[in-house]
Order: C-alpha cells, then sequence, then structure tokens
C-alpha cells in the first residue's frame, strides 16, 4: 500500500511539473520578446555611441594630440631650439619669443585647439600661444601659475585632464592634452606638448559630430569616476553613471524621466561617450519581474523532478537489479554488478574524480615550481628566434614585461654569478631585465623598458669600467630598439652582429650593431664554402702554394662579408670538418694526423688571424702526410673500388659514380686502377656487367630486354653485341645451351 501511495505522488508531481512547465513557458516567451525588444534599443543605441566616439576621435581629439607636434616640428630651426633649452634647463627672451611665435601661429592653423604650449619640466617653465609661465617659485612669480598641474604629470606620459585655466579674470574649465615631445633628449629632460580647448567650444563640437541624434536625446563625456560634462544639463557633471557592463542599461535623469543608457569603448582621448535616451513608453523592461517567476517555476520543478526521481529509485531499481540478473545480462564491473546505478554511485565516480583532477593540479604546480626556469629559458629562445609572440604576462614562468620597447644584450661569454650580478646592478628598477642562455650557449641579457636605445650602452659602459676595476675580460654585444612585429628577434640578430666585431680585431667592451652594417645575402656565405672544395682539391693535389694562396682569399672574404658571430664559428668549424673529411678518406684518425681534437681546437680560436695561421699548419701537415701515404694509398684505393663495385648493382655503376663514392677525381681513379691491376677502368666493368647477366641467364627467369636494363645498357642491340664479342655466342644461343644443359662458353672466346 505505501508503494502505490508513492506511486499516486509521482504522478500527481508529474501533473504539477507539466503545469509549472507550461507556466514557465509563457513567462520565458514574454521574458524573450522584452528582451529582443530592450536589445534593439540597446544596440541601436550602442550604434550611435560607437558613431559618435569614432567622429570624435577623428575630428577633435586626435587632431588636438597630433596637428600640434606635426606642424611644430615643420618650424624652421625649432628642433634646435628646443633641444637647447632642454640641454641647458632655461631660455633666454629671444628663444622664449621664438617659442611663443611657433606655438601661437600652430594654434591659430588648428580650429579644435585653443592654446598650445611647449612645457620644460627641467626648466619649469611653459612657453605658449598665450606667453611664458613659470612654474616653480622663482623671484619674479607673482602668483601660482594656472600650469602648476603639469609638475604631477610624467614626461612620457600621454594624458587627458580637465582643468579650469585662467581667462580675462575669469576660471574657464578646458580639456586639456599633455604628452612627451617626440625627438632625441638628454635623460629626464623631455619637453612636453600641451593642447588645450575650452570645454563649451567641445560641446559645440561633439554635437556636431552625431547628426542623428533625437532632440531628446542627451551626450556625456564621463570618465571612470562620473560624468565629466553634459551637452544639455551642467548640473550632471561629477554624478556617477551606472556600470553597463554589468546590464544596467536604464538611469532616472535629472527631470525623473527613465533613459536608456549607451556607452562607447573607452577612446583614444581616455574618455567614454554616453547617449542616453528617454523611454519612450512603448518598451517596458520586464526582466526583474519575468525572472523571479522563471525562478520560482524552477524551484518548483526542481523540487517535483527530485520527488519522482526519489519515488524511481527507491521503488524501480531494486526489482530492475533482479530484472537484468533474470535474463542474464552481462554485469558491468564499474557499475558494481547491475547497468541501472543510484545517483550516489555517480556522485562517488565524481568524487573520484574531482580528487584525481586536484591531485593532477598539484603536480602541474610542482612541475612548473622545479622547472620554472628552464622552461622560461626555453620560451625566451622561441621569443629570440621567431617561434612565440608575448601576447601579455606569464606568471607561472615569472614573465610580465611592462613597456612594448625591448632591447637584447649578448655577453662574449658566460660570467660568474657575481659578476652578472654586478652588471644588472648598474641599471635602475625601472628596467625589467632576464637573464638567460640561449640554444648556441650564449649569456643574454633581454632588456625591457620605456627609455631611448642610447640608454642601454650607456650602462653597460658604466658596467664596464667596474669590470676593468677587477680584471675581468666581459663583453657585451648591444642590439636595436626597432618598433616592429618581430622587434625581439631583429635586436637579437643585431647584438650577435655587434659582439662579432671582436673577431675582427675591435676590443671594445660595449658593441652597438650601427645600421649602416646591412647583413649580407646567403651568396656570399654560399661561395665562402664552395672555396673549402677548392681548397680540399688543392691539397689533395699536394699544392702547398696555391692551398695558402686560397686560405688568405678565404680569410679575405670573411673579413669583407662580416657575418654574425655564430657563422663565424660555422665557417672555422666548417675547415676543420673538410680537413677531416680528407683525413677520413684516407682511412686514418685527425689525431693521427693532428695530434689533437681539430673540432674543439677550432671552435676556440679567438680571431681571424688565429684562424688564418692554424689552417696554414693543418693543411701543410695534410700535404706532407698525404705524400707519404700515397703509394700506400693507391693500393687502398683499389681495393675499395673493387669492393664498391662487387657490392653495387650493375645499373648503378659508372666510372663517375665510383670516383665519387671514393672523393676523387675519374682521372686519378682510372690511372691507379691501371696501375695497380694492369686492366682498364671500364673493360673491368665490362666484365662485371657480362658475368651478372650469364648469372641471370642461366636463372631463367628475365627476359633479354630486362636482363639489358639490369645491368646498366639502355638498348638492347648494342647490349648483344657486347655479349657475343665476350662469350663467342648470342644471347639466344647462350640460353639454348643453359636449357639444353651443354656446356657453357668460357669468357673471351671471342677474342681468341
Amino acid at each position: 500500500m505505501k508503494g502505490k501511495r508513492m506511486i499516486n505522488v509521482a504522478s500527481i508531481w508529474i501533473i504539477v511539473i507539466f503545469t509549472v512547465i507550461a507556466v514557465m513557458l509563457s513567462g520565458i516567451f514574454m521574458l524573450v520578446y522584452s528582451s529582443i525588444q530592450n536589445q534593439e534599443a540597446n544596440s541601436t543605441l550602442r550604434e550611435e555611441a560607437s558613431i559618435l566616439s569614432d567622429n570624435a576621435d577623428y575630428q577633435i581629439m586626435t587632431p588636438m594630440r597630433t596637428e600640434p607636434v606635426r606642424r611644430l616640428s615643420a618650424k624652421e630651426g625649432m628642433t634646435g631650439t628646443v633641444q637647447s633649452v632642454s640641454l641647458k634647463g632655461e631660455a633666454d627672451s629671444t628663444e622664449i619669443k621664438k617659442m611663443s611665435e611657433w606655438c601661437a601661429s600652430a594654434c591659430a592653423a588648428i580650429p579644435t585647439c585653443d592654446r598650445v604650449l611647449l612645457y620644460f619640466p627641467e626648466a619649469r617653465m611653459a612657453v605658449g600661444s598665450d606667453g611664458v609661465h613659470f612654474i616653480a617659485d622663482k623671484k619674479y612669480t607673482v602668483k601660482k601659475s594656472a600650469y602648476s598641474f603639469l609638475l604631477n604629470v610624467e614626461p612620457e606620459d600621454m594624458v587627458w585632464l580637465r582643468q579650469p585655466l585662467a581667462e580675462s579674470g575669469e576660471e574657464i574649465p578646458y580639456i586639456v592634452y599633455t604628452g612627451p615631445l617626440p625627438g632625441v633628449f638628454p635623460e629626464g629632460k623631455t619637453p612636453m606638448i600641451v593642447s588645450a580647448v575650452k570645454e563649451e567650444k567641445l560641446h559645440t563640437l561633439l554635437q556636431r559630430s552625431l547628426r542623428t541624434l533625437g532632440e531628446s536625446d542627451q551626450v556625456f563625456l564621463a570618465d571612470v569616476q562620473g560624468v565629466i560634462w553634459s551637452a544639455a544639463d551642467t548640473s550632471l557633471v561629477g554624478v556617477p553613471l551606472p556600470n553597463t557592463q554589468n546590464g544596467e542599461h536604464s538611469w532616472r535623469l535629472q527631470d525623473g524621466r527613465e533613459a536608456l543608457l549607451a556607452e562607447s569603448s573607452s577612446a583614444a582621448s581616455g574618455f567614454i561617450y554616453v547617449l542616453a535616451r528617454p523611454n519612450s513608453g512603448r518598451l517596458r523592461n520586464y526582466n526583474s519581474t519575468l525572472t523571479l517567476v522563471a525562478v520560482i517555476c524552477f524551484v518548483l520543478l526542481c523540487a517535483g523532478m527530485i520527488a519522482v526521481l526519489w519515488v524511481q529509485i527507491t521503488h524501480y531499481s531494486r526489482p530492475m537489479r533482479q530484472l537484468i540478473r533474470h535474463i542474464d545480462i552481462p554485469e558491468d564491473e564499474k557499475s558494481g554488478g547491475s547497468l541501472v546505478t543510484s545517483p550516489i554511485e555517480h556522485f562517488s565516480r565524481i568524487e573520484t574524480a574531482l580528487q584525481d583532477m586536484s591531485k593532477i593540479r598539484t603536480q602541474q604546480a610542482q612541475f612548473l615550481q622545479k622547472n620554472q626556469r628552464t622552461l622560461r629559458d626555453a620560451w625566451l629562445n622561441c621569443l629570440m628566434y621567431g617561434e612565440a609572440q608575448y601576447t601579455g604576462p606569464m606568471p607561472q614562468l615569472g614573465i610580465d614585461f611592462a613597456y612594448p620597447h625591448f632591447q637584447v644584450v649578448i655577453m662574449s661569454n658566460v660570467p660568474s654569478p657575481e659578476t652578472e650580478k654586478s652588471v644588472l646592478a648598474c641599471f635602475p628598477d625601472k628596467y625589467k631585465i632576464i637573464a638567460f642562455t640561449s640554444r648556441e650557449k650564449e649569456r643574454v641579457l633581454l632588456i625591457n623598458h620605456g627609455m631611448d636605445a642610447d640608454a642601454v650602452p650607456g650602462i653597460l659602459m658604466k658596467a664596464s669600467k667596474i669590470l676593468d676595476e677587477k680584471h675581468i675580460p666581459l663583453a657585451f654585444g648591444v642590439g636595436v630598439m626597432v618598433d616592429t612585429e618581430n622587434r625581439v628577434q631583429v635586436s637579437f640578430r643585431c647584438a650577435r652582429r655587434a659582439l662579432s666585431n671582436r673577431y675582427f680585431g675591435e676590443a671594445g667592451r660595449v658593441s652597438v650593431f650601427e645600421a649602416k652594417e646591412t647583413p649580407r645575402g646567403e651568396a656570399e656565405l654560399t661561395q665562402l664554402i664552395s672555396r673549402f672544395n677548392s681548397l680540399t682539391s688543392m691539397i689533395r693535389r699536394q699544392a702547398a702554394d696555391e692551398a695558402n694562396e686560397e686560405i688568405d682569399a678565404i680569410v679575405a672574404q670573411l673579413k669583407e662579408n662580416t657575418p654574425y658571430l655564430n657563422i663565424v664559428r660555422s665557417v672555422m668549424l666548417t675547415a676543420a670538418m673538410f680537413l677531416c673529411k680528407i683525413v677520413y678518406d684516407m682511412k686514418s684518425s685527425p689525431e693521427d694526423v693532428f695530434g689533437d681534437d681539430l673540432m674543439n681546437t677550432y671552435y676556440h680560436l679567438e680571431d681571424i688571424s688565429a684562424f688564418s695561421t692554424r689552417l696554414k699548419e693543418d693543411s701543410m701537415t695534410l700535404i706532407a702526410y698525404l705524400s707519404r701515404e700515397s703509394s700506400e694509398g693507391n693500393r687502398s684505393v683499389v681495393e675499395y673500388a673493387i669492393l664498391h663495385i662487387r657490392n653495387t648493382p650493375p645499373a648503378e655503376l659508372s666510372t663517375q659514380s665510383i670516383a665519387d663514392a671514393l672523393s676523387i677525381s675519374t682521372g686519378h681513379l682510372s690511372r691507379v686502377f691501371h696501375q695497380e691491376t694492369g686492366k682498364k677502368l671500364v673493360d673491368y666493368l665490362q666484365e662485371v656487367r657480362m658475368e651478372h647477366a650469364a648469372r641471370l641467364i642461366r636463372e631463367n627467369e628475365l627476359t633479354n630486354e630486362e636482363i639489358c636494363a639490369a645491368i646498366g645498357y639502355s638498348r638492347l642491340q648494342y647490349f648483344s653485341t657486347k655479349f657475343k664479342e665476350y662469350y663467342g655466342v648470342t644471347l639466344n644461343e647462350y640460353r639454348r645451351r643453359n636449357s639444353a644443359g651443354q656446356d657453357e662458353p668460357a669468357a673471351g672466346n671471342a677474342a681468341k
């Protein structure tokens, strides 16, 4: 009876569930309709806000930021005057007059600017279209300057401010832009460009930038603190706006009307453009009420489903297990002997899986902690070689760059930890520096900073003085600081190029890549490598004078091309490799001929002169060794040639292929073979082909055409003629005799 009552309860709950579903679907339909209407209105408003932002930035804000710089830079003598004032930290009356006239001329030519000034932080002086202003406390200063707010602005920052400025005895609000003046200036003395427009004038310009606004629409210019100005109601200035990113698109205006808000994305000026459109009454926001109804329905639905599932699990799971056992369904080991499992078993599996995931996360954290430096160095190497791009901080590797500019410094050798620490201590704290080892075992400093390109070499020169006092032979190659997509890769290559200068007699501590030293193409290096083939041929011919002249030509070309440091080393190792190949061809070892490890010796050569001297000495040693071993070598060459001929299919044999396998010329091979065996090499090759053809005929598996191709002949008639000359019978006669069991004709019968 209890089971029947529970089943009836389950049926009632099923009816309740369907009723709740119907109510819930109706509420969802109303919610969706209301959301669609509101989304359309919000989408239109957001598009208009975006258009307003784009037009305002293009027509007003961007000209305020760029036009003063462009027009002032075009003035004759302006650059020299500004650099002189920045260097001296003061200006005379003539310089002030010139700069004031230039600023007034630029301001008059820019319709979106009311004031243009040049601010010198070192001199605490602002010179502009409205005269000169001394910001610091000086004896001729009457009162505090209206431009004292510039003292709180960093020279390298680009900032937009709302600032009241004095005009005709009144404080009139202005929108002010400050930013660094482009150019090369001493550190900490970079002048700033200041442009300003009256807030009232800005209102008019912004209203013109979007002509599709309705009469009741309102425009706000806001930042993170609230409204900066309002085109319709100045009393809204300072009032915070709701956060539209969290879905709050409705706002009540000062006159009590409810309005929809739409924000643009952050513009280039740093402001946010906001449009407010009063609700026309046709759209109503049912989101809150319908959401509450939906939540209540969902709770009721869940309660009903839980009740039904509880009844089903408690009153149907056991009979189902018995039925499964009765009809002999194979048991699932994971389900504990049943294909139907309770939620508890599923929850247990989920808990086990979560425990495994937690264990894996712990192992990953331990792995990162243990191998962080190795992984960081590997990623930085990928960045150096253009195999990766820096897109954001990577705290798991300890990488977080604050500036968009990178500069690479390569050390001539791996310093001790104390030496490296003393070098890094010379850099200011604002520099973000990561030291790591490259794939070529070079010690690299990746420097991230916002300064000019000349700052790093100057700091390294100070560090060099410390190294000189400690008698530490350490040099630096400094790469350029470029503004390109692959800036790190370019700076890394240039640092290598700069460091390679020490191989050519330039012993300076700090080498900086010069832009005029354009890298050579690969054609010169290919030509350089081909010269080693010529040198090898001269050594084999034992031409000592020609070999020395070729070495001088190689060194001269290497100096002219001035390749990267790693390529210089590669060329030296290539020379050692060619010498070793000659020795290996003679079935000897380099240690027996030269007395030491040739590759290791050439890798540690320190300059071009040492490379030239060593290469000449080793070439003369090898020529003398070749002279002693030439007679014994001829015999070894012939034995190796015969072994190569016997182990190679006849179709692949030729005089050239045998000579290539022995790394000698065809003329030398033919001459040595005839001297040692008394036979010509071509005659011996023909004997081998004829013997191979006879064996294939005896096996009686191939046709004459197939045998002709197998031994390397292209024409059957030519092959038949040579076969008859060698054996004295035709191919078919030889095949007939072999089939009849008759004696085979001996080789050379035709000649007899």
